[in-house]
């Protein structure tokens, strides 16, 4: 490879030589196709003072001409990449230096990024031998999948131990007593897939379509489906503790009588679920979006439920006491079927929401909306109500002995029952 080149030439009625030097990319740096590279030069200290910076690539032509910009156009191969700086008296400096860039794949892509199996290839297989694979040995052991339209295919007695299969469309194909042992996901389509008896061991689905699969029986202990499309999923009696579920889509799914000790369910979209039977212990569910979904027979005691949105929910046998449900959206709701005493509703909008005879011992509504909410029969002892909004609640027959802050609640003169 050539190295680097540098070109000065003085410019007349000036002191300095016009001088150029490409501070990035470095020289035989390496980038993708289509990755974005900075290109900056120093010109000196007293700036360009009406000089033009012109930079040029031996493939591609001019690229740039600015002192710093960035490009993502360079086509595959070698690049020598030269900045030139002119003045209007025709003088001019250059600097330049070698660029590499490779054709992109996703292998090439992770083989940068992440820790690919050097034994990977850089291109995905043809179509046809994955068929002749399929009639012949079954062995997909460290292939190269990516990208592949693999849809309804059946896959039996497989294996595809360390396989690389992101971005790979897998959707309604069949998978019966398949090795995936490690294989690498991410990105691919197994959405309405079969799996049954499957090895899933060091498998991520993170980024995964997975919609409408049934894992049901399952146990899923410690996998990955941080933001994986679970949609209409089937978790019946699964086991998924400690699973990390983050930003995770489960709308519609089914969790009756699944297992989530210390699950990790933040932001996911729990909308129109069924959670009846389900263990929730030390569960993370903070900002999770539980709107319209059915809760049955289920204690969220220790769980982080901070910020959750249960509006439209139907709750029934469901213990929150002492639940921390600071921010949480939980308008129109009935909580008469609600363990709810010592939980702090802090900020939360529980806006026309039944807490009608509830025992609600301790608990704080510091900053909570309560307009139109009913809480008439309600055990309210010492219950902080300080900043709280009022506006139209119901309190007739409750109980607020030694509840503190009722002063200081807002729109009382509209109270029914006070």
């Amino acid at each position: 490879m050539h190295g680097e080149e540098t070109e000065t030439e003085e410019s007349e009625g000036s002191s300095k030589p016009l001088s150029i030097f490409i501070l990035s990319p470095l020289n035989e740096d390496t980038y993708l196709q289509g990755e974005q590279i900075r290109f900056a030069a120093d010109v000196g200290d007293e700036g360009l003072n009406g000089q033009q910076v012109v930079w040029t690539s031996n493939l591609n032509g001019e690229i740039g001409n600015t002192r710093d910009f960035t490009y993502s156009e360079l086509s595959p191969g070698m690049h020598t990449i030269k900045a030139t700086l002119k003045d209007d008296k025709g003088h001019d400096a250059s600097h330049s230096l070698i660029v590499i860039v490779d054709k992109f794949t996703w292998a090439a892509y992770y083989r940068k990024h992440f820790d690919l199996n050097p034994r990977i290839g850089n291109e995905p297989m043809d179509s046809k031998d994955v068929d002749r694979i399929l009639r012949t040995t079954k062995n997909f052991d460290r292939k190269n999948l990516s990208g592949l339209d693999l849809s309804g295919k059946t896959f039996a007695g497989v294996s595809f131990v360390d396989a690389f299969m992101v971005h790979t469309n897998f959707s309604n194909a069949r998978f019966k007593d398949v090795n995936l042992r490690n294989a690498t996901i991410e990105h691919a389509n197994m959405s309405h897939c079969e799996f049954k008896d499957v090895e899933f061991t060091g498998v991520a689905f993170n980024n995964v379509d997975l919609q409408g699969v049934d894992f049901s029986r399952m146990y899923l202990r410690e996998f990955a489906f941080n933001n994986a499309n679970l949609s209409d999923c089937n978790f019946l009696q699964t086991d998924l503790s400690y699973a990390e579920m983050t930003n995770a889509v489960l709308k519609g799914a089914n969790l009756e009588q699944a297992v989530l000790i210390q699950a990790k369910l933040a932001n996911s979209d729990l909308s129109n679920v069924n959670i009846r039977g389900t263990k929730l212990l030390d569960t993370d569910l903070r900002n999770a979006n539980l709107s319209g979904a059915s809760i049955k027979n289920v204690t969220l005691v220790d769980c982080d439920v901070r910020g959750v949105n249960l509006n439209t929910a139907t709750l029934t046998d469901v213990n929150m006491n002492n639940a921390n449900l600071t921010g949480a959206r939980l308008s129109k709701l009935n909580f008469n079927k609600v363990v709810l005493y010592g939980s702090n509703f802090s900020d939360c909008d529980l806006t026309g929401s039944d807490l009608s005879n509830l025992n609600l011992v301790d608990s704080n509504f510091s900053n909570a909306i309560l307009k139109s909410a009913d809480l008439s029969g309600a055990n309210l002892k010492r219950v902080n109500f300080k900043n709280a909004d009022l506006d139209g609640a119901i309190l007739s027959g409750a109980d607020l002995e030694d509840a503190i802050y009722v002063d200081m609640a807002r729109n009382l003169d509209t109270v029914v029952g006070f």
